[in-house]
């Protein structure tokens, strides 16, 4: 069934109570939704735990999506504020994020890998200390891959503000990142 039908079908049918388009759906989205939600949580039981919550909810309210409408950033917004729910249920500290870039190169040079993990994990702590405000539209953008009007669907904003939110967290980071290196 998946494979023959566009989301928009998809929708349709699951709001006819068909449960095999809402599996469907939960295919599609899941595993983003659970990326998101731990880069807000910063906890994987926490974050699947808000993503199952936000099916919930997102089923629940399915009547109210409009359909001329995506279905992504829609359901985006659900994520981040259930996420934003269940973390302040939870508080849980800050957790580096866990990414890990393949490069073929780095059995030559394991230097300069070290010194590329040590990068990134400057980055991503950097992150971490980033208020809400501005950690979030980073998040959606550069992480998630929404456009800038998609994100300021799901936070309830202006696009100048996303925009102007992003280009603040880049300054900041670009300005952590600068200290780091000793170039104030």
């Amino acid at each position: 069934m998946e494979m023959d039908l566009t989301e928009q079908q998809l929708i349709q049918l699951a709001k006819q109570g068909a449960q095999d388009a809402m599996e469907a759906i939960f295919r599609r989205h899941v595993e983003s939704a659970v990326r998101l939600a731990y880069l807000i949580t910063r906890d994987w039981a926490t974050a699947e735990d808000a993503v199952q919550e936000a099916f919930l909810r997102a089923f629940g309210a399915l009547h109210t999506f409009q359909d001329d409408r995506p279905f992504q950033p829609w359901f985006t917004r659900i994520v981040v504020n259930q996420a934003k729910r269940t973390k302040s249920r939870f508080q849980t500290g800050d957790v580096p994020y866990e990414v890990e870039v393949e490069n073929p190169h780095r059995l030559f040079a394991p230097e300069e890998h070290l010194a590329e993990k040590e990068k990134l994990n400057a980055l991503f702590a950097a992150i971490n200390e980033l208020d809400d405000n501005h950690r979030l539209p980073l998040l959606l953008k550069y992480v998630s891959g929404l456009s800038e009007a998609e994100t300021a669907e799901v936070l309830g904003v202006p696009v100048t503000t996303v925009k102007s939110r992003l280009y603040t967290a880049r300054q900041r980071l670009k300005k952590h990142m600068a200290q780091l290196e000793g170039r104030d």
